[in-house]
């Protein structure tokens, strides 16, 4: 029994979009103004963190066609190092990355859902949370075709409202060109594109590899897979310059400086308050995608180490009706609850965002590795621009990755404690194959 390829380039695609524009761009340009006190370069990190973000998926997407299989980074990895790369990011996925993520993303929307429906105490608060990690997960269930679907629906809807708030704003929004001017003798300071101010937006930008993680469900995988990378990271790059520069025409630089909630204060500037609350709709919306796509992609993990015998055998198990790798899917959402519950999510993400970095990195490196180790494995897609496009994505992440653990040592090193303490696992799983392998060869001996 496998995995059913339901998934269309429309479907990838939209999992792409969806995975990526969550709640970030919609809070994180208020810290931008910030560390970026120039209506140039406000505008210039986000056409540079999505080329860089472009490359990426122009990196990724050689890959992806090589192996169109669920799993992603740790079909990539392993391929490239071997399997113990692999089973370290899916180790670190299982236990933190994935159900961290979902918790985290969980309880950002009910704080914007309590605009519309105040809750009374910080527990319904943990409780609408699980109810609504409980849900998608359900779904998720129910098949690969149920989910993308609703991957396809949400999406949408959070792409109308912003490419709406984009075109009714420069069109008839009460904003201001003269926003975008700045005195002739003032200084550009581009070092500053290269400091916190490009973390955080590599980080809104984060997500776009989401449809290699499901590549054993995408039909014609050699050709979609790829695509969608390309075309998800082109169109989220258009939309996150389109709405910052929406932004920056409703408000001058100062006034979007420390705002949290800029999107609502742009829509509110532009239109009026009541524009602004349809915009946390907009932001619902990108949060449930985010999470069903995390929920979609996170599992497949899990199964693809299952079926190279390196993770609990059940996690391979596909339901029998509906064909999903339900037993994944259930124990990411018992983990997310758990680390809901326990509060302890936001410290564990905080520990191994260090090492998500790593592991983008080798990813990059893997492309190098492939094309001289398995010159025989077919590409349908030759990444454009090799090596250059390869090398500006690794040069760029080791940029961002030496600034985190510059500023957070000791953090940066549990992270990696952390995933190494998967390490004798992976060898009493190999240990158990290679029993079962010794075992077998003796009944057919006998």
């Amino acid at each position: 029994m496998q995995l059913n390829r339901r998934l269309t380039l429309f479907d990838a695609t939209l999992l792409v979009i969806g995975n990526v524009v969550g709640a970030g761009i919609f809070t994180t340009s208020g810290f931008l103004a910030g560390e970026l006190p120039h209506p140039l370069l406000f505008i210039a990190i986000w056409v540079i963190g999505g080329l860089l973000t472009i490359c990426g998926a122009l990196t990724y997407a050689e890959m992806a066609s090589m192996y169109p299989r669920s799993g992603g980074d740790y079909q990539f990895l392993k391929a490239a190092y071997g399997p113990v790369a692999g089973f370290l990011l899916g180790w670190v996925s299982f236990w933190v990355i994935t159900p961290g993520s979902i918790a985290a993303l969980s309880i950002a929307m009910v704080g914007y859902v309590k605009e519309f429906f105040p809750l009374s105490n910080p527990f319904s608060e943990k409780v609408l949370a699980v109810a609504i990690i409980s849900f998608l997960s359900f779904i998720n269930y129910l098949g690969v075709r149920l989910s993308g679907t609703v991957q396809d629906i949400f999406t949408l809807g959070n792409l109308l409202i912003v490419l709406t708030l984009i075109v009714s704003g420069l069109v008839f929004g009460s904003g201001s060109w003269q926003h975008f001017t700045f005195a002739a003798s003032a200084s550009v300071p581009f070092f500053k594109l290269f400091g916190p101010a490009m973390i955080a937006v590599i980080f809104t930008y984060s997500g776009w590899f989401v449809s290699a993680y499901v590549g054993g469900e995408v039909k014609k995988p050699e050709r979609n897979l790829p695509l969608s990378l390309l075309l998800g990271a082109l169109i989220v790059t258009i939309v996150y310059t389109l709405i910052n520069i929406t932004y920056l025409y409703a408000l001058p630089l100062s006034r979007i400086n420390g705002i949290i909630n800029v999107a609502q204060q742009a829509a509110g500037a532009l239109f009026n308050s009541a524009f602004s609350q349809i915009l946390s709709i907009s932001i619902i919306l990108a949060i449930i995608a985010s999470i069903n796509a995390t929920i979609l992609a996170g599992a497949r993990i899990y199964y693809a180490m299952a079926e190279d015998n390196i993770f609990w055998s059940l996690f391979k198990r596909l339901h029998p009706t509906y064909n999903t790798p339900h037993l994944s899917i259930a124990s990411q959402m018992i983990l997310a609850c758990l680390l809901l519950f326990l509060g302890t999510f936001g410290q564990l993400l905080s520990y191994v965002v260090f090492v998500m970095l790593l592991s983008s990195i080798a990813t990059g490196l893997a492309h190098f590795i492939l094309r001289i180790k398995k010159q025989e494995v077919p590409r349908p897609y030759r990444t454009w621009g090799y090596p250059v496009v390869p090398l500006l994505f690794i040069c760029f992440y080791i940029l961002i990755a030496a600034q985190i653990a510059s500023a957070k040592p000791l953090t940066s090193i549990v992270g990696l404690i952390i995933t190494m303490s998967g390490l004798p696992f992976f060898y009493i799983w190999i240990k158990i194959k290679k029993l079962q392998r010794e075992k077998e060869q003796d009944y057919g001996g006998s």
